[in-house]
């Protein structure tokens, strides 16, 4: 009986060990997903120079939050709009874009207008269309 014991108890540090080894290496894992590669170069693309059939995307999609991307040529175009809006004044500037193994990732910060700030009184509909030179990898949005 205490043989038994004794084997029961070295398989079960055993298990224990193993299920120790497997949580660290895959949390490990995950986390390198995200390690950055490099910062990329983009630019924030103005009204006039969004291509034609984009702007139509955006004019469909305007009015409520979204998150997409456009493929033209050798670019890559991430767009995040922050839907309908109550007055004018509204920023958004671009806080992270990097490149890692498995994807791009983007992160905006969306400002609104400061107290003391006049602004239009009119719904606005504030978005950003962010442009890069393509690469093969999945968007991520934070």
């Amino acid at each position: 009986m205490k043989r038994w014991k004794g084997v029961l108890t070295g398989i079960l540090i055993c298990f224990g060990i193993f299920m120790c080894a497997n949580v660290l290496t895959g949390c490990s894992i995950e986390s390198n997903d995200e390690k950055k590669l490099g910062e990329v170069d983009f630019t924030v693309v103005s009204e006039e120079s969004i291509p034609v059939e984009l702007k139509t995307i955006i004019d469909e999609r305007k009015k409520d939050m979204f998150k997409t991307t456009f493929i033209d040529n050798d670019s890559l175009y991430i767009i995040i709009g922050y839907g309908s809006q109550p007055t004018g004044g509204y920023s958004i500037g671009v806080s992270e874009l990097y490149e890692t193994k498995n994807g791009i990732y983007v992160k905006t910060e969306f400002l609104g207008p400061s107290k003391n700030e006049v602004v239009s009184q009119m719904v606005t509909y504030p978005y950003i269309v962010i442009k890069l030179d393509y690469i093969d990898k999945s968007v991520v949005f934070k």
